[in-house]
């Protein structure tokens, strides 16, 4: 992984930013803990441990950020989609604040097997979008490239090729009707991928890999990028796992597997930023959901990296009883 990243100078007048600094026994150890044992106050025990591992760490944050490199993953951007990740305005918004104070990077310029980072003194951040939806395409994709602006989107195959079990599924996953499942059309994957975005796999039918045999989680892999290389004429570089945190949905297994299949870098979904360390078949990103400038900023300048660290190193039984909703899925 490539770390040439320089240090951000101003994100606006008095703005105060320092770089995130981890240790297993950091404050935010103890104060996840306690926090279990809070009455909730109408929020999720999820909700609660993150607003403590946030809040004790924005309280170190001073001076710049380091080098930090940093993947958002969006979903969705609609005005009134109730699973959106963001509506167009939102969307346009957070745009316009990370082309201010920070470079908009390729991700395989993360992944280390591109061009260098540029020495500009700013965070580098990499955008991406999840499951192939039509209004990353009719929203999300005009208003990158007016910026001139570049993003990875990844394809749920099953999605674009419209098989019903499929979108029955994503039914279910978002809660919604049929309907509201509307995915882009191969010509769209076309305009996007000839306005410079990148397109990647992210499986067939989106399952929860970990819980795949072996041969089932090849299908997924191996389907998914033949059927976009055949619809686009482009060799598929990456993958995204479905769901994506590590242990939970994925494992050591579906990334040997990722590797063997031809995949060059993959991501998964971890709340921190990239290191230098880390494999490019396991690159961290943030989701993104209805995220005001503060919350974007507290994941770009590295307030929430602690979540990250909670999500590595946490026990599966304490991962369970924290967000349960990862072994449903």
């Amino acid at each position: 992984m490539s770390d040439r990243l320089s240090q951000c100078p101003a994100y606006g007048e008095n703005e105060q930013i320092a770089p995130s600094r981890e240790s297993s026994d950091s404050p935010f150890a103890a104060e996840a803990s306690r926090v279990l044992s809070v009455r909730a106050g109408g929020r999720s025990l999820n909700e609660r441990v993150k607003a403590v591992l946030t809040s004790v760490n924005e309280r170190r944050l001073q001076g710049h950020p380091g080098h930090r490199v940093v993947v958002l993953c969006y979903h969705s951007v609609h005005p009134d989609n109730p699973f959106s990740s963001a509506t167009p305005q939102v969307f346009a918004g957070h745009l316009d604040w990370i082309a201010r104070h920070c470079s908009v990077v390729r991700l395989q310029d993360i992944a280390g097997i591109g061009s260098a980072f540029a020495r500009d003194e700013r965070p580098a951040v990499a955008i991406t979008f999840d499951d192939g939806y039509l209004d990353n395409y009719e929203y999300a994709f005009p208003l990158l490239h007016e910026r001139g602006l570049t993003g990875t989107f990844f394809l749920t195959v099953g999605l674009l090729e419209k098989d019903a079990e499929v979108l029955r599924r994503f039914a279910g996953l978002r809660a919604t009707n049929l309907d509201a499942i509307r995915p882009m059309e191969w010509d769209h994957a076309r305009a996007m991928q000839a306005g410079h975005m990148e397109i990647g796999a992210h499986t067939y039918s989106h399952p929860n890999l970990a819980r795949l045999a072996r041969d089932a989680a090849r299908e997924e892999l191996v389907r998914s990028k033949t059927i976009i290389e055949q619809r686009l004429g482009e060799p598929v570089r990456s993958v995204a796992y479905p769901f994506g945190k590590p242990q939970r949905h994925f494992t050591a297994e579906t990334v040997s597997l990722v590797e063997e299949l031809g995949y060059e870098y993959a991501c998964q979904v971890l709340f921190r930023g990239v290191r230098a360390s880390d494999s490019r078949f396991r690159i961290p990103r943030f989701f993104v959901r209805a995220d005001s400038i503060k919350d974007l900023r507290a994941k770009i300048i590295g307030a929430w990296d602690p979540v990250g660290a909670w999500q590595e190193r946490s026990p599966m039984w304490l991962a369970r009883r924290v967000s349960p909703r990862d072994f449903v899925e």
